[in-house]
Order: structure tokens, then sequence, then C-alpha cells
């Protein structure tokens, strides 16, 4: 995530959102089994790749951008996410063997930190 041009916040949420996803997997799967390990796992997925998506495509800088079309790719991109997390949620549920609790936690917990970091972000300013 390096050279893509993304600002410093959209990475650093990204790769705790990533973390966050690997330490709820982990403890699923060492606490309970690999069952609901790998369901928090989809659940943290759920949350994540709608977000890498939206970040790739609009978390660029764009100086050359109105401030109109910001907002319409805004909107645009979060629209996007929500219907990319109902879709890998409808995806998911489909699959054999998928436990809702494990699933919904790892979600919140990636949601969580999502939200947090923003919080965060602008008490550090």
């Amino acid at each position: 995530m390096g050279g893509i041009g993304l600002f410093n916040v959209v990475k650093k949420v990204l790769q705790l959102q990533m973390l966050t996803i690997l330490i709820v997997f982990a403890l699923a799967w060492t606490f309970t089994g690999k069952q609901q390990g790998m369901s928090a796992l989809f659940g943290g997925l759920i949350g994540f790749l709608p977000n890498i998506v939206f970040a790739f495509l609009f978390g660029r800088k764009d100086p050359g951008k109105t401030a109109n079309q910001v907002v319409k790719a805004f909107y645009f991109g979060e629209t996007l996410k929500l219907a990319l997390t109902a879709l890998l949620f409808i995806i998911v549920f489909q699959l054999p063997g998928i436990s809702a609790l494990p699933l919904f936690i790892a979600f919140a917990a990636v949601m969580a930190v999502f939200w947090f970091s923003l919080l965060l972000s602008n008490y550090q300013k």
C-alpha cells in the first residue's frame, strides 16, 4: 500500500483493519475452532474489502478535482461500499458451516477500527 498515493490516514486505517482481522481470526480459531475462525475471517473481510475498494477508487489525492466532483465521488463510493457489503453478506451466508456470531463480531470489530481511527485522527490534529 506504500506507493499507491493514498492519504496517510487511509493507509493506517486499512492496516489497522487488517491487523484486527488477523487478531480476531486467530482468537476465534484458537479458542472456538476452525469453523468459528473461518466465520470470523469472512466477517472481517466483509468489513475490509469494501473499504479497500473505496480507498483504491476514491482515496487518492487529486488536486484537479472540484469540490463538487469530490462530493459526488464520495457518495458514489459510499453507495458502492454498501452494495458490496450486502453482496458479500449474501455470498458468505450461502457457504456451509458459517457461524453468525463470530462473523458479526469480526465485522463489528473491523467497523469499529474504522470509526475509532477517524475519531482519534480528529483528536490528534
